[in-house]
């Protein structure tokens, strides 16, 4: 055997043996997850009806807040709209996540005023429309790299032929490398005197990103052409296709990288990607050389000379007309709205985090392309959030020795949202700026509820007592391990007798205290267990006045059974937990557990009415409150916090206003929290509708002399309604009028 035999035996088989080894390294890769898709967290979606108090304006943020953008065309093309005078159509985009598939639609929303007036669809009427939901945030894992995975079929012709002609022209003949295209690289190169074009096929890109690292060595130039050949001949071209264009990296927004044609047109055009127009699809093709640089939210000048340039290859290679070259030249780059797109409402998402990972390990949450659905409301979340934050700075105005240089050390809120019915945990606010401060003060701050506490005092007393039930609001002497104790009023005064209505009406500590002492405290410490209060509880004198920590979402959480007739919902914030293929991993019911009687909680309830109509809470009148609403303000000693609790027939806000240092505030329930309350329920108007509260078995009412409180007789001049448990209603009779 000669010489020159054995070498080319010898070379055959080194090249055998490397193809079998890249062969394999590269079947091992694909065998197994392509991408690490993170887990993506949806918030609800949105029903709109005819009759619903949306506004056009209204309506228009709920778009935008989704991607929408306003069209300058007569028909709207998907995720866009044309607004006219009292009308929006929406061009709804498909809307498909593992768990929900709204089919792209048009539809004409007509508006009488501050109203939907009626809703439209291919001529016929509908009743209502789903709006999808809000993608709230992706839980990434290292690289932090977002993906949206597209099939080929998927694509727009024009985006492949977009891509081919600005990045490899030949890509659908050569196998894996192109030695015509090296050549034309270099030959420009030289001739503008600098690198302006490389000579790398898709498929040595795909082999770049996807296997190697990104360093500049003759070895990794060497291995690269050599693992393309091996791709080229193992997959077809669509095949490879189709991994590159999910692969692709497309730009940065602040630490996510947007990775693959499905995420980008999302981001950049709030589209799907078989929705893009040829103009954005040249966009896109543009970017993939340098997309920081091409960006149209970084330089629209630059970014429109690369998409002309895409657009004259195209022309170039006959894969698009002169009109139609013409056409999308002068096609107007229009972006989506930026703020649609990333995490939002971080505080939520803190705690959905933390309720996955007792689910899920770390990995498999920024991998496996988990959906994550909530009870998340987006239009009420960001209502609460722009109202801690408006009410805040309104309060630092009105009350200028609140305001501090430091912002770590600013006057703080914190905000829970939830509808008592389904116990869906519908926004959650944590602070004022989470940027500043990512300690969440709705799960984490232990703080004294104050009088926000004596509902469940009074709720405790009404096996005994009635709403016109007499109480001594005195001062009086307890001993409590060794001292001595007298609980006082807010205002310092005492009245002497007062029924029970009056005194949780004006927040009368003694008269609490008083009452509290007479049924037991021990009694009181088992019905806020019963209500889910897990903090530390001591049956002193002082529990009845709130005097023992607390966080804003256990506080709200007893404060729900009495909105829910005595049903003590879990709340809810992730509702299921879906897999690619359509799995459901978690799925979250209602779930209620009885408390206290239906009749009771309504006498609390309409207590707390008045609390709002005459007692403590009053000012909410003056802030435009006008609907049927119970609530109870809190304040602690020495104003160290400002509390609020509100509820209506369908949706319950807490409030909670304090330093994080525990220093005086300065401001009661009444001036401090309460305020902010009032600005988010004005807000969310579109999104809840009061109605008075229902009366229900086992109450009855009568009326009450005004004068003597007691059961009115016919000659009583002034009479009021009360209610009363059908087994306590009271026998005697009013003896200040007639014989």
């Amino acid at each position: 055997m000669g010489f020159g035999l054995a070498l080319g035996i010898f070379c055959a088989a080194a090249v055998f043996a490397g193809y079998v080894y890249l062969s394999r390294a590269i079947e091992e890769r694909f065998a197994g997850r392509l991408w690490s898709v993170p887990a993506v967290v949806l918030s609800q979606s949105l029903m709109i009806y005819p009759g619903m108090p949306l506004s056009a304006a209204r309506f228009e943020e709920v778009l935008a807040a989704r991607g929408y953008r306003m069209s300058a065309a007569s028909m709207p093309s998907p995720g866009e709209y044309v607004r006219a005078r009292d009308a929006i159509r929406v061009h709804f985009r498909d809307f498909f996540y593992p768990g929900t598939t709204l089919k792209a639609r048009q539809v004409l929303v007509r508006f009488q005023g501050d109203r939907v007036l009626s809703l439209e669809e291919s001529g016929a009427s509908r009743p209502y429309v789903e709006v999808e939901p809000v993608v709230l945030a992706r839980l990434f894992g290292e690289k932090r790299e977002s993906r949206l995975l597209v099939r080929l079929k998927e694509v727009p012709d024009h985006l492949i032929k977009a891509v081919i002609a600005i990045e490899d022209r030949r890509f659908f003949e050569h196998r894996g490398i192109d030695a015509w295209g090296i050549a034309r690289a270099l030959w420009t190169d030289l001739m503008a005197g600098r690198i302006v074009q490389g000579g790398s096929t898709i498929t040595q890109q795909l082999v770049k990103n996807y296997f190697l690292e990104p360093e500049r060595t003759v070895k990794r130039k060497l291995l690269e052409a050599a693992m393309a050949l091996v791709l080229e001949a193992r997959y077809s071209k669509e095949a490879i296709l189709e991994m590159y264009l999910n692969e692709i990296y497309l730009g940065q927004w602040r630490s996510m990288a947007i990775h693959g044609v499905g995420e980008a047109a999302q981001f950049y055009f709030g589209r799907n990607v078989e929705d893009l127009s040829l103009g954005e699809s040249t966009v896109l093709a543009g970017m993939i050389q340098a997309p920081n640089r091409y960006s149209p939210y970084k330089n629209l000048d630059l970014c429109r000379e690369r998409r002309n340039l895409v657009l004259q290859r195209m022309r170039d290679l006959e894969f698009i007309t002169a009109q139609v070259y013409q056409q999308a030249q002068s096609e107007p780059i229009r972006t989506a709205p930026r703020a649609a797109f990333g995490t939002v409402a971080p505080y939520y998402i803190d705690l959905v985090k933390a309720q996955l990972e007792a689910l899920y390990s770390k990995e498999t949450l920024a991998s496996e392309g988990l959906v994550v659905y909530t009870a998340y409301h987006p239009e009420m979340a960001w209502e609460a959030e722009k109202a801690v934050q408006e009410g805040l700075a309104e309060l630092e105005r009105q009350h200028p020795w609140l305001q501090v240089e430091d912002p770590t050390e600013r006057l703080q809120a914190a905000m829970v949202v939830v509808h008592p019915k389904t116990g869906a945990l519908t926004a959650l606010v944590g602070g004022r700026d989470y940027a500043l401060s990512t300690f969440n003060r709705a799960l984490q701050a232990h703080r004294q509820p104050g009088s926000a506490f004596k509902p469940f005092v009074y709720l405790t007393a009404l096996d005994q007592f009635t709403p016109i039930s007499p109480l001594e609001d005195v001062p009086k002497v307890y001993h409590v391990g060794g001292m001595v104790w007298t609980p006082r009023n807010y205002d310092g005064r005492y009245r002497g007798l007062v029924t029970v209505q009056e005194a949780l009406t004006h927040s009368l500590n003694a008269a609490t205290v008083n009452m509290a002492s007479q049924i037991g405290f021990e009694q009181v410490v088992q019905t806020a267990r019963r209500l889910g209060f897990r903090s530390r509880l001591d049956p002193y004198p002082s529990v009845a006045l709130g005097a023992f920590e607390v966080t804003p979402l256990e506080l709200a959480g007893a404060y729900a059974a009495l909105a829910n007739e005595g049903q003590r919902p879990e709340l809810l914030t992730i509702r299921k937990v879906v897999t690619p293929k359509g799995t459901v991993l978690e799925r979250r019911h209602v779930e209620m557990t009885t408390v206290t009687s239906a009749a009771k909680a309504f006498l609390i309830t309409r207590m707390l009415q008045n609390v709002v109509d005459e007692g403590t809470a009053r000012g909410l009148s003056t802030l435009g409150i006008t609907f049927p609403c119970a609530g109870k303000t809190g304040t602690t000693s020495d104003y160290k916090d400002s509390w609020f609790v509100g509820y209506t027939s369908d949706v319950l806000a807490l409030v909670w206003v304090g330093f994080d240092d525990n220093r005086s505030t300065g401001l009661s329930g009444a001036t401090g929290a309460l305020r902010l309350w009032a600005r988010f329920m004005k807000s969310i108007h579109p999104w809840i509708s009061p109605q008075p509260f229902a009366v229900p078995p086992g109450v009855v009412e009568r009326l009450v002399c005004t004068e003597s409180g007691q059961p009115a007789t016919a000659e009583c001049p002034l009479t009021r309604p009360v209610y009363f448990l059908e087994e306590l209603v009271p026998s005697g009779a009013c003896h200040l009028h007639g014989d």
